[in-house]
């Protein structure tokens, strides 16, 4: 955890229980939670052919590369990786709905860690309580 929040320009010590270690701690788990919620809705809203139909991995390996190494983080270079994948049509239009209310949830959840290094000197904080309040959680 210590070295992860150094990365993003924390500096802290064992003990430390600063504003800017629980916000970069709460980012991690929004963090690990996009990747879990990511997984979850491609796996389980893919519609194969038949049921031996290959599907593209969505393992938290696989999705931490992809997002992390090969997108750099561009959620819209991503979306257009999934759109790609017929068997992934239905998410891409769930996602898309309410002007891409779906993606924005992601995207925040994925730079999380950016955001909290952002803003390490300040009170704004992203919390999974606040990121229901998009549209995505509204339809």
């Amino acid at each position: 955890f210590i070295s992860r929040a150094r990365a993003f320009g924390f500096s802290f010590r064992k003990g430390d229980t600063s504003l800017g270690v629980t916000n970069f701690a709460m980012a991690e788990d929004l963090h690990a939670l996009g990747f879990v919620v990511l997984g979850l809705l491609l796996s389980s809203l893919a519609e194969l052919q038949t049921p031996q139909s290959p599907m593209p991995a969505t393992d938290e390996d696989t999705l931490q590369r992809l997002l992390g190494e090969i997108f750099e983080s561009d959620m819209s270079q991503f979306r257009e990786y999934v759109e790609a994948e017929e068997c992934w049509s239905n998410l891409v239009e769930l996602l898309d709905e309410n002007d891409g209310a779906g993606w924005t949830v992601l995207e925040t959840l994925f730079k999380a860690r950016e955001k909290a290094a952002e803003n390490k000197n300040s009170l704004k904080v992203i919390t999974a309580r606040g990121l229901l309040s998009n549209p995505f959680f509204q339809s």
